[in-house]
């Protein structure tokens, strides 16, 4: 087998652990808030249709822009939907959604 593809593959898994590791721990330690959804992005390419969601909440009297880490596809949410996520002090631009 190409050794470039054992590599690849082995990456695409430690990257996968790391993205569902930081969601599981933000809903475990995370602050929990209301925020709203604020813009939907195609992230798409060609035929894909992939979105990425973002919402605003305020954390200590200050407004903040975060990107959903677990959108779900995104089943029913729509720019100005209120929802409950949760966040890390030290990484408030990312948040998980609570369903």
């Amino acid at each position: 087998m190409n050794p470039f593809a054992i590599i690849a593959v082995l990456l695409f898994i430690a990257g996968a652990g790391y993205v569902f590791y930081n969601i599981h721990h933000i809903k475990k330690k995370g602050i929990e808030t209301d925020a709203v959804i604020t813009r939907i992005e195609d992230e798409g390419i060609g035929t894909d249709t992939s979105y990425n969601y973002y919402v605003c909440y305020t954390e200590r009297g200050q407004k903040i822009e975060a990107k959903l880490s677990n959108p779900g596809f995104g089943r029913g949410l729509e720019v100005g939907a209120e929802i409950r996520i949760r966040f890390l002090p030290e990484k408030p631009n990312i948040a998980v959604w609570i369903k």
